[in-house]
């Protein structure tokens, strides 16, 4: 074989292995709210105080990380105990502890958040401060990771309303 001929196969072969990988990726990709459901639901004036009112009858407190999931099995899912915890170390220091709820446990969470996983940040006094994903990105964990936003919105005074986050494109179930 020629030495032409191999370096046109070496690249033949690196150019649909780079294709393959986009194309896997990009249907790794998903919106996390395709339809805009919980960015309409979020322009309602009574937005915040209706889903801490759903929470509150689910028995979640305040000062609470809330990671909405699925009860089936969702790899996205495992893909934010590393933010899970970074959140925790970072909000520790006021008490705040991480609820785990299946979205379909509480009924009414899913008229408002259709995919999964998501976060909802309720602060110490029960005000809600974040809804949304973790992170973006490929897996989650090539894009833009969310922990430093949720912080600061949560130490935001004075309290404006929560933050939606709707627009978002990652590893979403």
């Amino acid at each position: 074989m020629t030495k032409g001929l191999s370096w046109a196969l070496l690249a033949l072969w690196a150019s649909s292995l780079l294709a393959a990988m986009l194309v896997y990726g990009q249907r790794q990709l998903s919106e996390f709210d395709p339809d805009g459901i919980l960015l309409h639901q979020s322009t309602s004036p009574t937005f915040d105080s209706e889903l801490t009112q759903l929470l509150k009858k689910s028995n979640v407190p305040s000062a609470s990380i809330i990671h909405i999931g699925s009860s089936e099995s969702c790899y996205c899912e495992t893909l934010t105990a590393p933010h899970q915890t970074q959140l925790l170390n970072r909000l520790g220091e006021s008490q705040y502890s991480v609820v785990d709820i299946a979205l379909d446990s509480v009924k009414g969470l899913s008229n408002i958040i259709t995919t999964v996983p998501a976060l909802i940040v309720i602060d110490e006094s029960y005000q809600l401060r974040y809804v949304g994903p973790y992170a973006t990105g490929y897996g989650c964990f090539t894009g833009k990771n969310l922990v430093d936003q949720v912080v600061s919105y949560t130490h935001q005074f004075p309290y404006n309303g929560a933050i939606i986050n709707s627009d978002a494109t990652g590893c979403f179930c």
